[in-house]
């Protein structure tokens, strides 16, 4: 009897998905949001597969220097993104993809990318940004550590108001 939940709730998901992707004129940010999070899974289970692969025939008797590892790492990262992109051919022909919906996985993908920006900077300088009134005391409020604190999440806000006015005016 336990082994059916996970057929039937498999067998749900993908009944709504279905409604979701076959749905033309609604559900847009839904749509992204998935579209984003299954890109997400798929791209960073071909770049670890790919990462692994390619240190398999990396000799351990040399040493990585710091510019190989990093145009390793950006060569995994185009083929990786040449995956994805055909991925996304083959679910168009099954789902059509607006531009709007791309759109929105462009923003979710720059949105997330500043709130980890921020995300780093809190918890890199826990200590030194625990009192903002010692950075004002101190004088050091254009700290740049401060800035992105303080500064980034209200671009996020903004940039969100703008998105979700967009699509009321029908705009993206």
């Amino acid at each position: 009897m336990t082994q059916i939940w996970p057929i039937f709730l498999g067998i749900l998901v993908a009944v709504i998905l279905g409604l979701v992707f076959k749905e033309k004129e609604h559900f847009y940010f839904v749509k992204a949001l998935i579209l984003f999070a299954g890109m997400l899974i798929f791209s960073t289970i071909n770049f670890l597969i790919f990462f692994f692969i390619s240190f398999l025939f990396i000799r351990t008797d040399h040493v990585l220097k710091l510019g190989n590892l990093f145009f390793l790492i950006g060569i995994l990262v185009i083929i990786s993104g040449i995956l994805l992109y055909v991925g996304l051919r083959l679910f168009n022909k099954i789902f059509p993809l607006s531009v709007t919906t791309l759109t929105l996985i462009e923003y979710y993908i720059q949105w997330t990318l500043i709130y980890v920006t921020v995300y780093q900077a809190i918890f890199s300088n826990v200590k030194k940004i625990t009192s903002v009134a010692h950075y004002i005391k101190v004088g050091n409020f254009l700290d740049p550590n401060l800035f992105v604190v303080i500064i980034l999440p209200s671009f996020i806000s903004a940039w969100i108001a703008v998105v979700l006015f967009k699509r009321h005016c029908k705009a993206i």
